[in-house]
């Protein structure tokens, strides 16, 4: 019913015929010795947020398996610790921002699974095990609530303490940043590096940032849809920013600015062959999948080491399936590889949190994604905060947040 009459407008799928409520409900419990209450402050709406509220999504995707009802959204939030209960780790009013994974841990799992036990909790085989509903993370399972609300609990490992000299708005940005940090870590950059990224949205945004702020003499070019995007995608550094369409025009830019032949073959859509070492795509669409195994480059011999190279693109977005015409693929013998969210990183000689590796950049200056953070409402207001998230070109938003009164 919410998608028929989400034909007509946006507004339907929040109607009464929609999946969404606003609802007062008692305030969530301590689970165990090892769980606190966290009272929130922020909480920025995920794309994976807005996708459940507009009904967005695909039922042969598998993580639909992986989440239980009903459930209070939102997982990129910080706040206050509120109840500690027994756990003498954190102290009231202390403030954290949440790592949502509930993975082992969380879910009274013992022994760890493989993939907890070195701290890549994304993988962890008992997603639907232990103590705890079905959900990979905050806002996903029935038992472990979200930040679309006054108050959330969090297991002990799920708390990160928040520096003194960090922004509530620059905190709130910890999980968007480490998705996009974890997906930049899967590609051997270097510098002279070319890397586009297609999508100027919350991620694709972040990941411009990263790669021009973090890594040394790296070319951006940035594939953006909306010109509010564009603007943003200029300011954290892009080289080189292109409308997404037309497609054809899209990969010749790449072509004029790398310097390399376009191959048009009779009608079909242009390839090219020296194109971009690394593409970052933060929307995986057919259409984007389809465009992006075009501009990246085939795969050569580096004539340093011998060694056959391959360019390669680095999926963090995530669309319903389609067909895509996927030959260059083959023909280039390209590499495409997936990246979900975040975990334990290393990075400059460090092996930690993805959080921690972010703390340390804002505190050395390196970067401040703020900027990016458009619009801020209170929870009642929830209607029109996601329309405003999706709307996208409308509101010239970019991220979205949730934000309580309550210092």
């Amino acid at each position: 019913m919410a998608r028929i009459a989400g034909l007509f407008s946006l507004k339907g799928f929040l109607t009464r015929l929609g999946p969404l409520r606003l609802k007062e409900l008692p305030k969530p419990i301590i689970k165990a010795k090892d769980w606190i209450i966290i009272k929130t402050k922020q909480c920025g709406i995920c794309g994976s947020d807005h996708k459940q509220v507009f009904l967005d999504g695909n039922r042969d995707n598998p993580m639909t398996a992986l989440i239980s009802w009903p459930q209070i959204l939102g997982h990129e939030a910080v706040g206050f610790v509120e109840e500690v209960g027994l756990n003498k780790n954190f102290k009231i009013g202390e403030r954290v921002a949440l790592n949502p994974w509930i993975s082992c841990l969380p879910r009274g799992i013992k022994p760890l699974c493989k993939a907890c036990q070195i701290g890549k909790n994304t993988l962890c085989r008992n997603f639907n095990k232990g103590t705890l509903a079905t959900g990979i993370h905050t806002g996903n399972s029935s038992d472990v609530t979200g930040g679309f609300s006054q108050y959330f609990p969090a297991h002990e490992s799920m708390a990160i303490p928040i520096p003194d000299n960090i922004s509530w708005d620059q905190a709130m940005l910890s999980d968007p940043f480490s998705v996009a940090f974890h997906s930049i870590l899967k590609a051997p950059i270097k510098p002279g590096s070319i890397c586009a990224v297609y999508g100027c949205g919350n991620l694709g945004l972040l990941t411009i940032l990263i790669l021009k702020k973090i890594f040394e003499d790296v070319r951006v070019v940035a594939i953006s849809r909306f010109s509010h995007q564009a603007n943003m995608a200029k300011r954290f550094g892009a080289d080189l920013v292109i409308d997404s369409s037309p497609t054809n025009r899209l990969i010749e830019k790449i072509a004029d600015y790398i310097q390399c032949d376009v191959y048009h073959l009779k009608k079909k859509k242009p390839w090219l062959i020296e194109g971009v070492d690394f593409l970052f795509d933060t929307v995986a669409s057919p259409e984007t999948l389809e465009t992006g195994i075009r501009i990246v480059r085939a795969r050569k011999k580096n004539v340093e080491t011998n060694h056959l190279i391959s360019g390669i693109i680095i999926i963090t977005g995530v669309s319903s399936p389609h067909r895509f015409e996927w030959t260059p693929w083959y023909f280039k013998e390209i590499k495409i590889i997936g990246s979900n969210a975040f975990a334990i990183e290393e990075f400059e000689g460090r092996r930690e949190h993805a959080y921690y590796h972010y703390f340390r950049f804002l505190q050395e200056g390196r970067l401040d994604p703020s900027p990016m953070i458009t619009h801020c409402f209170p929870l009642e207001n929830y209607k029109r905060a996601f329309l405003t998230a999706r709307a996208q070109k409308k509101s010239k938003s970019i991220k979205v947040a949730f934000s309580f009164n309550n210092d």
